[in-house]
């Protein structure tokens, strides 16, 4: 494997770039190790906000359908 500048996640993506973040999330832009020509956006939820937030999961099982 090549040398890699930046931080893995799940040892699958390369994080490149904070995209931005929030209150509930951050989000980076990542690269696919499998196929480096691969970008993707990838959103982090905040454990605190998954954990305090009595409809965090409903919320997050919305947002993924409507993506």
């Amino acid at each position: 494997m090549e040398n890699l500048k930046y931080p893995l996640f799940n040892g699958e993506y390369e994080i490149l770039t904070s995209l931005g973040e929030g209150t509930t999330s951050k989000v980076f832009k990542v690269r696919s190790l499998a196929d480096p020509k691969n970008c993707f956006a990838l959103k982090l939820l905040r454990e605190e906000y998954l954990r305090k937030e009595k409809d965090a999961i409903t919320a997050v099982e919305n947002e993924i359908r409507i993506l």
